[in-house]
């Protein structure tokens, strides 16, 4: 349903699908997705996806009034109070919002009679962010016109406790299922067709009415062995695509799963972590499989790039899986998600296999990062944009403030580094954290200096539920700190540094022209450029060499004395190191050093 993506298809359902086809199940996915932006026009439907902040929740206004109507006492100014005040919308765009509403009625009145819901026995809903209102108006709909069908909902939108709350309000849905549906979702299916093995009280994560209570399972341990899931199929997704002409101009995205979970998590995850416990336990499928996997669906599907549904990909992935893709032909892009700690033989591989990453930077506080618990800090954090342009590896990432116990001197410390390395790769994006259900903020907000939570505003625009019960459903929570704990006002300032960094990350570069072992000589184009050549001898030559990598003050002395074989006093080392960073020629935090500049061969 709208709002999901255009490029890739849905992992989960087709999944699912391939589950049920092996157990001799008919099964049909619809991607009324792509009906709707054929409605709308594809880059307006782009547009609403990508364009407008996510946790404003458009997608969802757009069909809130079909699914509540009108005399649900709704407010009715989300479009002033929401798009234009809070989140500073575009006219341009505030237009297109409401121009996406006034076809909603239309779009569902049209499905529901175009739809053969009579040929179906259940009929599951996904519900994935902006998707809830969208579903949830047709499905009240074709329960209406067909009363015998099982209307089943499923996704992150009805994980947890969200779920139980929504099926309270909802007589027209008749099961839902929290967590992992790999193995649940089947066996409902086989209890309904009339299977006595399978008791509805027995399957895990099912959300059911008993007469007027709402009756919750608990959830099915998380599925582990990745290995036995079957291949997804994706053939009504290139179905949907082929009858649309408006989309079908371009080649989509696949979308590919290797592991679940978060192996970095199992350490205590990130503050800010959207991850239930469950969903924390980290699974991969085995190097084989994933080769096999993709091999297949590459064979199978022409996409234009393959997107890895992974929260971070394994070691195995990337110490097994990328060498070998990076021996085959492959004209695919390949896009996954990483830690930030990657050692430089795993960017040389990344690169080798053409692939595009996203790590998870955040910051350049060493605070913050401390406070998000990223494991990392500012300097390696600039060594993987460094070695990722040196390596002409394309990097996704994005900045983030905001966060509990974060100060002004953070920031000021950020904006004195953020000149030097406006040459790599720049955020997509500059964010405020929220605390969103299931992180170490919402779990234990006292613990962090939070004070209060609340729902994000535009749910009580969107949901005519009682504020307890608008806790209840809502994934996002804005806060307020304890007192005397107030947060920097620094989203305006970020976001000029961010946007000076996109414009001239293209412009400059500083990098090595020659190094020969006595002498180094520096291009340096960047905006903060002293000088274009840089010529560094003697000392600064072997500490700068030395730099390439991140190096504590104390490394360096022993590393001097071998290279120049005498003795150099701390005083002179330490004054030459001040020297290159004032030139902006390396970065230092505390007592550790990182050169910046690009090899020759890069």
């Amino acid at each position: 349903m709208p709002f999901a993506s255009l490029e890739r298809p849905s992992l989960g359902v087709s999944l699912l699908k391939a589950r049920l086809l092996e157990e001799g199940v008919a099964c049909d996915v619809r991607y009324l997705n792509v009906a709707f932006a054929e409605l709308l026009g594809p880059e307006e439907y782009e547009r609403m996806l990508e364009g407008l902040p996510f946790r404003a929740l458009p997608g969802e206004w757009v069909f809130a009034d079909c699914m509540w109507g009108r005399a649900k006492g709704l407010p009715v100014t989300y479009l002033e109070d929401v798009l234009r005040d809070r989140w500073h919308v575009a006219a341009s765009d505030i237009d297109l919002v409401r121009q996406a509403r006034d076809l909603a009625p239309g779009f569902l009145k049209t499905w529901a009679g175009a739809i053969p819901w009579a040929a179906y026995d259940v009929v599951g809903f996904s519900s994935y962010t902006a998707q809830n209102l969208a579903s949830l108006a047709l499905a009240r709909l074709a329960k209406e016109a067909h009363p015998v069908i099982q209307i089943v909902f499923g996704g992150a939108n009805w994980h947890g406790a969200p779920g139980p709350a929504l099926h309270g309000h909802l007589p027209f849905v008749d099961f839902a299922i929290s967590g992992e549906a790999d193995h649940s979702f089947p066996q409902l299916v086989r209890h309904l067709a009339g299977d006595p093995t399978v008791e509805l009280g027995g399957i895990p994560g099912l959300i059911r009415r008993t007469g007027p209570t709402t009756c919750v399972a608990a959830e099915e341990e998380p599925v582990p062995d990745l290995d036995a899931l079957p291949v997804p199929d994706f053939s009504d997704f290139y179905e949907a695509r082929h009858s649309n002409p408006g989309v079908r101009a371009t080649l989509p995205s696949l979308t590919v799963e290797t592991s679940r979970g978060c192996w970095w998590a199992t350490t205590g995850p990130c503050t800010f972590c959207g991850m239930d416990r469950r969903e924390r336990v980290y699974r991969a499928k085995s190097p084989r499989r994933i080769l096999e996997e993709l091999r297949t669906l590459a064979a199978l599907w022409p996409c234009s790039s393959i997107h890895l549904a992974d929260t971070v990909v394994s070691e195995g992935f990337l110490d097994d899986v990328l060498p070998a893709l990076a021996i085959e032909p492959r004209a695919r892009r390949l896009f996954f998600e990483v830690r930030p700690t990657l050692s430089k033989a795993q960017v040389d591989s990344i690169a080798a296999a053409r692939a595009e990453i996203q790590p998870g930077i955040e910051s350049f506080s060493g605070h913050v990062l401390r406070l998000m618990h990223k494991g990392t800090g500012v300097l390696e954090n600039i060594r993987l944009l460094k070695w990722c342009r040196a390596a002409g590896v394309d990097v996704s990432w994005n900045l983030l403030h905001g966060l509990p116990g974060e100060t002004q001197e953070d920031y000021e410390a950020m904006f004195a580094i953020l000149p030097s390395i406006r040459f790599l790769a720049p955020p997509q994006s500059t964010q405020p954290v929220t605390v969103d259900r299931y992180s170490p903020y919402f779990e234990a907000p006292e613990s962090y200096g939070i004070a209060e939570l609340r729902p994000l505003d535009p749910y009580r625009y969107l949901y005519p539920f009682p504020a307890r019960d608008l806790a209840d459903i809502a994934y996002s929570f804005g806060f307020a700190c304890a007192p005397g704990q107030a947060l920097p006002d620094v989203g305006a300032a970020l976001e000029t540094e961010a946007g000076l960094w996109r414009r001239e990350s293209s412009k400059g570069c500083l990098r090595v022209l020659e190094d020969t072992g006595d002498c180094i000589t520096l291009s340096d184009r960047r905006a903060c450029a002293t000088a274009p050549i840089v010529e560094l001898d003697g000392l600064e030559s072997i500490l700068y060499a030395a730099c390439d990598d991140i190096a504590s003050r104390l490394e360096l002395a022993p590393h001097i004395h071998r290279r120049s074989g005498g003795r150099v006093d701390q005083a002179t080392i330490d004054a030459a190191l001040e020297s290159l960073v004032a030139r902006r020629l390396m970065v230092a935090v505390g007592e550790r050093y990182l050169s910046l500049a690009l090899p020759a061969t890069s």
